[in-house]
């Protein structure tokens, strides 16, 4: 009755995955959904409190310091997860999930810009595009395509959580396309783009 989340970590080396190792980021009670900003150095990261709160926090990978993002980020008694850093116009954009007020229902995806020195800009919805009444989770932004991939439970997909694409940035998107190739009556999360012609995702 005490499970734990925690992150891994496993080489890719000739064309094959080397054996994982346990990624040690401080005692929280579960850590999750890791993203990296390669260009400065820094992970973010979710972690899960014993109250069941969920806040996102960024490790500087050199230091190994942790610091939870501010409180206009973490709203207090809310869900905030699944970061996901993009570079939009010269922009540095964090992408977020949470069932913050203020959305259109369940949880949504948000999105708050970065500045030169990392402060965090006041979150801003996604937009009805993207979002809706149901729950929208794990997003990516592609730039070989210029579109946000993210999953939704919503009405008239193939069943459970549905990959869908939309071509935009920040909170101006076009329609939604289901990504019908890959998705099926169970659940498809968490897709990235492993190279620009390789996706992974969960199901």
């Amino acid at each position: 009755n005490n499970y734990q989340g925690v992150i891994y970590q496993a080489r890719y080396r000739q064309k094959k995955w080397v054996k994982s190792e346990l990624l040690k980021i401080e005692d929280f009670i579960s850590i999750a959904n890791i993203n990296f900003d390669f260009k400065e150095g820094v992970n973010y990261f979710t972690i899960h409190e014993q109250e069941g709160n969920a806040k996102l926090v960024r490790q500087d990978k050199e230091l190994l310091s942790v610091e939870i993002l501010p409180k206009h980020i973490n709203t207090q008694n809310k869900r905030t997860t699944q970061p996901f850093i993009s570079i939009h116009q010269n922009q540095k954009v964090l992408y977020f999930v949470s069932d913050r007020s203020g959305g259109l229902g369940g949880l949504d995806i948000w999105l708050t810009i970065v500045d030169k020195d990392n402060n965090f800009g006041i979150p801003i919805n996604a937009g009805p595009k993207v979002n809706s009444k149901s729950d929208e989770i794990t997003p990516f932004y592609n730039h070989n395509d210029g579109k946000l991939y993210f999953s939704s439970n919503r009405e008239n997909g193939s069943g459970g959580f549905d990959v869908y694409s939309s071509s935009g940035s920040l909170n101006l998107w076009s329609e939604v396309d289901n990504f019908e190739y890959i998705n099926s009556e169970f659940d498809e999360t968490h897709l990235t783009f492993f190279s620009e012609e390789k996706i992974y995702f969960s199901s």
